[in-house]
């Protein structure tokens, strides 16, 4: 048995819900690193800590291999999407159909408040959540634009003055990168 991820706000950098869950991976590039969605337990805890659960559901919520699946390919969806969107390529159908499929399968345990906010108590419903957060981002992307880390490949809403942001975090990949290039021009 794997143990679950210990979730922190290091994992939680990109500035839109949908954005974060696609980086549920240890890294993209330059090759695919551990997922870090190791079990179902995994899956509840990342939930929970996203706020995504009904309050006082927490981490003991019950979340099925099943819906572990279905996040894994809820995931892989996001990343066909927000690849050609950070690219400048038009989405492909069938992930935008994919998402607006898993989007309708858990509609139906999706509660909408008044002020747009949604709540769901059922893995389906969370993931019908991100998938329509994933739609409403690529509809109408963020004026800043989403972009991917030059290191790991995790997205991010560039909200950086001058629009250049490289690294998904300054404290992570940011300074393996300056660490990286001071050792390559000291050598």
């Amino acid at each position: 048995m794997t143990a679950a991820t210990a979730w922190s706000g290091d994992h939680f950098i990109a500035g839109d819900v949908a954005l974060d869950f696609a980086n549920t991976v240890y890294r993209r590039r330059p090759e695919l690193g551990a997922d870090l969605l190791t079990g179902a337990e995994a899956l509840a805890a990342w939930l929970d800590r996203a706020r995504l659960l009904p309050a006082g559901s927490g981490t003991s919520h019950v979340v099925t291999d099943a819906a572990l699946e279905e996040a894994r390919a809820l995931r892989g969806l996001l990343w066909a999407v927000f690849d050609a969107h950070e690219d400048g390529r038009t989405i492909p159908a069938a992930s935008f159909t994919g998402l607006l499929d898993t989007a309708r399968r858990g509609s139906a345990h999706v509660t909408v408040s008044p002020d747009g906010s949604t709540t769901s108590p059922e893995p389906d419903g969370v993931l019908a959540i991100l998938a329509l957060g994933a739609v409403a981002l690529v509809l109408t992307p963020p004026p800043q634009g989403i972009r991917a880390c030059d290191r790991c490949g995790w997205f991010f809403i560039d909200s950086s003055r001058g629009r250049r942001r490289r690294w998904c975090s300054m404290k992570t990949c940011g300074n393996q990168a300056k660490a990286a290039r001071y050792r390559s021009t000291h050598s």
